[in-house]
């Protein structure tokens, strides 16, 4: 196996290099033989010798035993502190000690040699073993040129001399592996031998000194006592003894503390020191690093540097600060007093002093003498300061928490809550919904962890609560806000997001980070929620990705963990189908919100053996669209014989999960509902010419989707400021999309602006080159007009409201020049077909209200991220709605149709029927008839007819502009 070697620097890191890399030296004369060229680091063993120690115990010479054993200490390594080593040379220029490490557990380093040279390896072994045990040392200018197999390089500072307690424990070590031939013992006490050392070795002797000499030295010097009448003072007076014990323990800790600073001030100095000479070419030497004079800093910036260290590194530096001040006020003057007063007693003294620090008005009672009175008002005025210095810290430390409060740092104790990860455009609107679905249960708790500031995110709340255009209703549903990354497993754990209910992670906004860098991002985040396995299962997970590229990603790191809504294909179905069908925004709006109808998926035991067309008169208050079977497959509007079996669930749409159930079968349907149509007349498709005003990124995927809807020959003409020799570039997204391939649509570029009159007014079109072409258009020819929330103007640092202006403008104009363009034309043909309504895309549902101005009675705008945010909120509640709105919402499967009431009925044979009439009707052509609208109520006004009408039973008498709100497969 290949072995690492270690260099450690001046300041104590170390770095490795790599077995057999030989030494480089920066000067000829290195390495230096350190029993030649440095006699003077060659002492006897005694208490704190030198670190390259012989054992000459019996006054031999030098040159017979030389065994530099040296303790490593002060490293950055923690493994290596407290190690022993061999040391055989000195690099002067680098101002190095070449040593071998040596390791108790029987061997050198990283060393597999057998077990004979491992015990030779030693350091016990090395020191009082026989000759035989050092045959490897050698000596002379030989020894010291070394690979760097198991060889370390240590500063001076870095090594520590042998002390007595050192070479005591390794001759207890000897003694365990020579006489008692256990290693497992050896260890034993070297373990302990450290401990004793570190931990009960240094107070015990501070401990020692100041209980036998310091009060003898007090006594005799303040009464004459004998030291035999100090111990018997001592044992008459307990309270004195524990006071001591008390005093020596604290001025123990402080002293470490202060000797250790001493240390790391003095490293740091000395490698300062060494790093300047190397850069200047001098050789390091021991005199320069000892002169003050030669250091870059003043004690007082050391000081205020080691300070301004623990206080930004721990929050209880200020604590001990103030505790050690408070400790040395108290020690100094009970010492003082004890030696000025008539009792002398320590701890008498101890409590005097603590009352003064702790009572400035105590000090007027102090006893005559001008000492005592002196050294009481120094303790008051320090007292003083202290308490000062406590409130100050107090204050920070009450002002620090409520600062974190603030900002949201502290922990959620939560259970059976939503989660919201992220924020943008569409927080406000699923904080909404959520709560629509909360109020049945009395409202619930919603947390949001977003990176942006929680005062400014409870300021946003709290002004769309405020608002009178639109408030948004919380219905008893509390909101909590934390800041932080969402990320980080910690953060996640921060709001208890292992026993949530649901969790919705969304995405930034392109303005904040490029799409694909975003849906990164949203991949890294499931794997984040993956990691609370605690959870998985009972808690709903929504992803907003935006790229439909990028979908199957989440698939990939978390299969079947998550559910995914790509919010952009998702916004271009919608507005597609919008501005195919007048009125189906308002549609959709309705059905995908918790405020009217939503979806539903129950087991109803009941209807086992009954068909799809059985069960569809069968919910007073729900409307059956499908069947969920035992396995898992969803049928949206089945075929009429399939059979509801054992384990099967209902897809219904109902005001809540609560509100609905199986009724009597009671109904007894009109004989017109049961006649057979006898012809089914099949439209046929026709040629469109659609309007796109404005861009979007997925521009190329809605072309996608629009070419599966519409018949071949149809047209689709793109009028935005995008130059048209950049249009193909854009459409295939810099290459990451794949060319075009269109079987039905042909498309027009135009380049003109969608808020400019002049512009509108006439179309021409241009060829990919941008030169004009033959082709031109008016207003009024397009059979479908769609405005969309401009992504250039989004680009330049437009928010919503700007761009909702920028659409109702567009809005208004084409409005009013289709009226005007269409008026010249009907005086030439009068029985010209009427223009048809544009749809805008509006993202803020403040705007909402503004679009009565514009007189649009529901069919000229959808509300895009109100819809997508109620999407997200029913697929948190339930995951399996995911599917349902996967199909409804694409060319394949199951569409959201508005059908003439012709269709299904004859008004001239029946006109009076129930709506359970006619969805048995649209059941004959494979449709789920799920609302109505009558001819002299628009979208708005019909909102609770549209979608899960009540009185389905009573039968009404329909008009020839009626309309039928279907499922169907086209």
């Amino acid at each position: 196996m290949k072995r690492r070697s270690f260099v450690i620097a001046a300041n104590g890191d170390v770095n490795s290099n790599d077995e057999g890399s030989e030494v480089v030296c920066a000067n000829p004369k290195d390495p230096v033989d350190i029993f030649q060229e440095r006699p003077a680091l060659l002492r006897k063993v005694s208490f704190m010798s030198s670190p390259l120690s012989p054992n000459n115990s019996s006054g031999e010479s030098y040159k017979l035993k030389k065994k530099p054993i040296v303790k490593i200490i002060k490293t950055s390594v923690p493994e290596l502190n407290g190690k022993f080593a061999w040391v055989h040379s000195y690099y002067q220029s680098r101002d190095r000690y070449a040593a071998t490490l040596l390791n108790s557990d029987g061997g050198a380093a990283n060393n597999n040699n057998n077990n004979k040279n491992s015990t030779n390896l030693h350091p016990a072994f090395l020191y009082f073993g026989p000759d035989e045990h050092k045959s490897w040392i050698k000596t002379g200018k030989n020894a010291a040129r070394c690979s760097n197999t198991n060889t370390i390089f240590l500063p001076p500072t870095t090594i520590a001399h042998l002390t007595w307690f050192d070479v005591l424990s390794l001759y207890l070590q000897y003694l365990s592996m020579t006489t008692f031939h256990s290693s497992t013992l050896a260890d034993s006490l070297q373990k302990l031998m450290r401990s004793f050392q570190n931990y009960i070795l240094p107070p015990l002797s501070w401990g020692l000194f100041a209980i036998i000499i310091l009060p003898g030295l007090i006594a005799r010097g303040a009464t004459k006592y004998t030291q035999g009448q100090l111990f018997h003072t001592f044992s008459l007076h307990t309270s004195d003894l524990l006071t001591f014990l008390s005093f020596l323990v604290g001025t123990n800790a402080i002293a470490r503390f202060i000797l250790s600073e001493y240390n790391v001030v003095k490293q740091k100095a000395d490698s300062m020191q060494i790093q300047r000479q190397l850069r200047n070419g001098v050789p390091p030497s021991s005199k320069s690093r000892n002169n003050r004079k030669n250091r870059s800093f003043t004690t007082a910036e050391m000081l205020e540097y080691r300070v301004d260290y623990y206080f930004s590194t721990s929050k209880w530096a200020k604590v001990a600060l103030l505790l050690s001040l408070t400790f040395i006020l108290i020690a100094v003057g009970a010492g003082l007093l004890a030696v000025f007063l008539d009792d002398h007693s320590i701890s008498n003294a101890a409590w005097i002093a603590w009352t003064f620090v702790a009572d400035p008005g105590t000090h007027a009672d102090a006893p005559e003498g001008i000492l005592v009175r002196f050294v009481s008002f120094s303790i008051t005025v320090g007292g003083m300061i202290i308490f000062a210095l406590m409130i100050g810290i107090i204050s920070d430390s009450i002002g620090e928490k409520v600062d974190d409060l603030k900002k949201g740092k502290s922990r959620i104790i939560e259970s059976g809550h939503s989660v919201l990860l992220g924020w943008n455009d569409k927080s406000l609107a699923i904080i909404q919904q959520i709560a629509l679905a909360n109020e049945s249960e009395g409202g619930g708790t919603i947390v949001v962890l977003a990176e942006s500031d929680k005062e400014m995110l409870e300021d946003m709340l709290t002004s769309a609560v405020l608002s009178k255009e639109n408030p948004l209703r919380l219905l008893g549903t509390e909101v909590i806000f934390r800041s932080g990354n969402p990320l980080l497993e910690s953060e996640l754990r921060k709001i208890s997001v292992n026993t949530a209910r649901s969790v919705i992670s969304l995405s930034k906004t392109q303005e904040d980070m490029d799409p694909d860098e975003a849906d990164a991002n949203q991949v890294r985040q499931v794997m984040a929620l993956k990691t609370f396995e605690e959870f998985e299962g009972a808690c709903h997970v929504v992803v907003e990705i935006q790229d439909v590229d990028n979908a199957e990603l989440c698939s990939l790191v978390a299969p079947n963990f998550a559910e995914v809504i790509v919010t952009n294909d998702l916004i271009g179905r919608l507005m597609i189908q919008c501005a195919r069908c007048p009125g189906l925004a308002s549609v959709l709006e309705e059905m995908m919100g918790f405020e009217g109808s939503e979806f539903y998926i129950e087991e109803w035991p009941e209807l086992i053996g009954k068909t799809f067309y059985e069960i569809t008169c069968r919910f007073d208050e729900a409307v059956p669209i499908g069947i969920r079977s035992s396995d898992g497959k969803l049928f949206i509007n089945p075929d009429n014989e399939l059979t509801v079996q054992e384990g099967d669930k209902i897809l219904v749409l109902a005001e809540d999960n609560d509100s609905y159930e199986v009724n009597n079968d009671l109904y007894s349907p009109h004989a017109y509902a049961t006649e057979c149509i006898s012809k089914i007349v099949e439209e046929e498709k026709r040629t469109e010419k659609i309007l796109f005003c404005g861009w979007r990124r997925d521009m190329s995927d809605m072309i996608a989707q629009l070419d599966e809807y519409v018949a071949k020959g149809s047209e689709l003409w793109l009028f935005n400021l995008v130059p048209a020799q950049e249009r193909a570039e854009l459409l295939k997204d810099k290459g990451n999309k794949a060319q075009l391939d269109l079987k039905n649509l042909r498309v027009v570029n135009v380049v003109g602006n969608p808020i400019i009159r002049r512009d509108l007014n006439a179309m021409r079109a241009v060829d990919a080159q941008g030169c004009p072409t033959a082709d031109t258009i008016t207003l009024d020819q397009f059979d479908s007009i769609l405005i969309l929330a401009d992504a250039l103007a989004r680009e330049k640092g437009a928010n919503m409201m700007s761009c909702d202006s920028r659409s109702l403008s567009s809005l208004l104009i084409i409005q009013d020049l289709m009226t005007k363009q269409h008026e010249a034309r009907k005086m030439e043909d009068p029985y010209i077909k009427p223009p048809c309504s544009p749809v805008s895309e509006i993202l803020d549902t403040r705007t909402k209200s503004l679009l009565k101005v514009v007189d649009c009675k529901g069919l000229g705008y959808i509300m895009s991220n109100q819809i997508i945010s109620a999407v997200m909120a029913q697929v948190s509640e339930e995951k399996d709605i995911n599917i349902v709105l996967r199909e409804i919402l694409t060319a394949e499967g199951s569409e959201t149709f508005i059908r003439p009431i012709s269709r299904f009925v004859d008004l001239s044979e029946e006109d009076t029927l129930s709506f359970w009439d006619v969805a048995l009707r649209a059941r004959q052509r494979r449709e789920v008839a799920i609302g109505y609208k009558p001819q002299d109520m628009d979208f708005k006004e019909a909102a609770h007819l549209i979608i899960n009408p009540p009185d389905k039973s009573i039968a009404r008498k329909w008009s020839h502009q009626d309309v039928v709100v279907t499922f169907a497969l086209d």
